[in-house]
């Protein structure tokens, strides 16, 4: 359950990871320990435990100190806070209004146009390399 008082938390540490600038609203302000709180949660019920764990972490004082060890000391539980925080700022109609981002709108794919990039052989290259990965990291290189 995220109560009142962890959401007034919410808020003081969005507001410093994304402050009002460049004519973008904060993070608060566009509710993002409100209502895009409760959207976030909607959609993923496990940050709502991972966000109170990570507030419980943050020292109000110093916020950016704050993150900074959490993510030394759990970098997944920084992660899950930052996925609550910019995932609730940037799923805001108005955020991304300003950004001028309509969402993901659905695209005829019509196999008998072959694209542009296809018959410029832009991708040629890539092909001629195949398959290369990336290592997972181990935990412990981390």
């Amino acid at each position: 359950m995220i109560d009142e008082a962890l959401r007034a938390r919410l808020r003081t540490v969005a507001d410093v990871l994304i402050p009002e600038a460049h004519g973008m609203p904060a993070a608060s302000a566009v509710g993002v320990a409100d209502a895009q709180l409760d959207r976030v949660v909607a959609a993923r019920p496990d940050l709502g435990d991972a966000v109170a764990r990570a507030l419980g972490e943050i020292d109000l004082d110093d916020v950016e100190a704050s993150v900074e060890r959490l993510h030394a000391a759990d970098p997944g539980l920084h992660d899950e806070l930052l996925l609550t925080i910019v995932g609730g700022y940037y799923i805001h109609p108005d955020v991304r209004a300003r950004l001028g981002y309509d969402g993901q709108v659905p695209v005829e794919v019509r196999p008998e146009i072959i694209p542009a990039y296809v018959e410029e052989g832009l991708l040629d290259a890539v092909l001629r390399r195949g398959p290369i990965y990336r290592p997972v990291p181990d935990e412990e290189d981390g």
